[in-house]
C-alpha cells in the first residue's frame, strides 16, 4: 500500500473519531435536556445514540490492522494508530456516561431528579462539558496546543461545580438521602465526562509532540 493510500486511510480513520466526537456532544446535551426539563424522549434519544457511538468505536478499531497490515508504518504512524485507539475508547465512554446520566431521568421519570435549588449547579456543569464536546471537535482537526490549554480551565469549572453540588447535598438537603444520591452520581458522571474530555486532549496534543500517553 502506498503512502499516498495510508494517508487517504488515516484521513477515513480521523473522520470516524471527529463523528464520535460530536456525537458524544450531541449526547452530553441530550442528557443535559433530559435531566434539566425531565425529558424522557431525550433520555431515551442518548441511550439509543450510545449504541452507535459504541458501532463507531468498533469501526475505528477494525480499521487500524489492516492499515498496519498493510502499510510498513514508521515510528510516527505508529503513534497515530495507538493514540487514535486510546482517542476512540474515551469518546465511547463520554456516550457512556451521558446514557448514565439519561437512565437516572428514566429510572425517576415522571419525577425530576433536580430540585431547584441545585439546577444551576447542574446547567454549569451541562454547558461546560457540552463546551468540551465542542473543543474537542475542533481539536482533532487543528491540533492546536493553546486550544488544548483550555480543556483544563473547563475541567476546573466542572470540579467546582461538583465540589459546589457535593457541598449542597451534605448540608441539611431537604429532599431526601435518595435524591442526594441520584444528585452525587449524575455530578460524578458529568465531572469523569469531562476527564475523558482532557485525556482525549492530551492525547492529541502528545501526538502531535511525537510522544504517546500511556
Amino acid at each position: 500500500m502506498g503512502r499516498d493510500s495510508f494517508d487517504e486511510r488515516l484521513d477515513r480513520l480521523t473522520g470516524v473519531l471527529a463523528r464520535m466526537s460530536r456525537d458524544a456532544g450531541t449526547a452530553i446535551r441530550q442528557a443535559s435536556v433530559a435531566l434539566l426539563d425531565v425529558d424522557r424522549y431525550a433520555a431515551e434519544t442518548v441511550i439509543a445514540g450510545d449504541l452507535v457511538l459504541d458501532r463507531c468505536r468498533a469501526q475505528a478499531e477494525q480499521m487500524i490492522p489492516e492499515v498496519l497490515v498493510r502499510h510498513q508504518p514508521v515510528a510516527s504512524d505508529l503513534r497515530l494508530v495507538l493514540s487514535a485507539l486510546r482517542i476512540a475508547a474515551a469518546l465511547e465512554r463520554m456516550g457512556d456516561l451521558a446514557a448514565h446520566i439519561a437512565k437516572v431521568v428514566l429510572m425517576r421519570h415522571p419525577v425530576g431528579v433536580v430540585p431547584q435549588p441545585a439546577v444551576p449547579v447542574l446547567a454549569q456543569m451541562a454547558e461546560a462539558a457540552a463546551r468540551m464536546a465542542d473543543k474537542t471537535t475542533v481539536l482533532l482537526a487543528t491540533r492546536d496546543r493553546l486550544d488544548a490549554m483550555q480543556f483544563g480551565l473547563d475541567d476546573d469549572e466542572v470540579d467546582a461545580a461538583q465540589e459546589s453540588l457535593l457541598s449542597m447535598l451534605v448540608s441539611e438537603w431537604p429532599y431526601g438521602v435518595e435524591s442526594a444520591i441520584d444528585l452525587a452520581l449524575v455530578g460524578r458522571y458529568y465531572e469523569r465526562y469531562a476527564d475523558q474530555a482532557v485525556n482525549v486532549a492530551r492525547q492529541i496534543v502528545d501526538l502531535d509532540a511525537g510522544t504517546l500517553r500511556r
